[in-house]
């Protein structure tokens, strides 16, 4: 079973999943989500798994088509379990979809609460900057957090009209911490794959050392000359940059 509950004016829907889920638990759901999204817009959701014995299979297919129709209209979500692997994909499911998702241990529901509560639109939360000037045709993109697709509509025109001004680009981009791409961002993304031949040099900045020997790996296929870069050489990296 599921037990829904809202809160007249407010864009919190809390669902409580006990036992098996059948057919009618879904639509009547399903139903009430969409009168909330349709009077709230976007919602915030708490789902907490008190126990989970299985979904009827129709459930399961009427539950993976709301979700595809409607995955851009829940901006966080708070997963409250205590089975590890249920918390397990919760955290999985951050780095896929355009919601904010984070997991809780059972004993945490009011912090899973008071998050949801709390944490700021994803509006605010940009996890891409952009940074050119009129004179050098190097431009500096930061990657903090979560990429959505909403980053790549402000930053695709800024490249496009920055490539029109100086017709190559030079890109210092700096991983200070990367927690995944929404789908919807990497489609746009390969969308502009068209770009990488005006791009003439790449410099990676990041800890981690995967992304410093993926980059690596793809300058030997890249258009672009790619070098890495440790963050505690970012100033040798703009160097090398102005240099070529």
């Amino acid at each position: 079973m599921i037990e829904y509950r809202n809160t007249l004016g407010s864009n919190i829907v809390e669902l409580t999943v006990a036992g098996k889920i059948t057919e009618a638990d879904l639509d009547q759901v399903v139903a009430q989500l969409k009168v909330d999204i349709e009077s709230q817009g976007k919602l915030r959701l708490l789902e907490e798994i008190r126990s989970f014995e299985g979904i009827d299979p129709i459930a399961l297919w009427k539950d993976a088509q709301f979700g595809l129709q409607h995955v851009d209209d829940f901006t966080h979500v708070a997963v409250v379990a205590e089975a590890e692997w249920v918390r397990t994909i919760a955290a999985a499911a951050d780095n896929l979809l355009s919601a904010k998702v984070k997991a809780f241990e059972q004993a945490d529901l009011a912090a899973a609460r008071t998050w949801l509560a709390t944490a700021p639109d994803l509006s605010q939360v940009s996890g891409m900057t952009y940074t050119s000037d009129d004179v050098s045709n190097t431009v500096e993109i930061v990657v903090e957090g979560k990429i959505t697709a909403a980053d790549f509509d402000r930053i695709i025109p800024r490249i496009k009209a920055d490539l029109a001004k100086h017709g190559k680009l030079k890109v210092l981009e700096e991983i200070r911490s990367f927690e995944g791409a929404d789908p919807m961002a990497l489609w746009k993304d390969l969308q502009q794959a068209y770009l990488i031949r005006d791009i003439t040099h790449v410099a990676l900045v990041a800890d981690a050392q995967w992304m410093r020997t993926l980059a690596e790996a793809v300058g030997t296929i890249f258009p672009a000359e790619i070098k890495a870069f440790e963050r505690s050489q970012l100033a040798e990296a703009r160097i090398w940059l102005a240099s070529r």
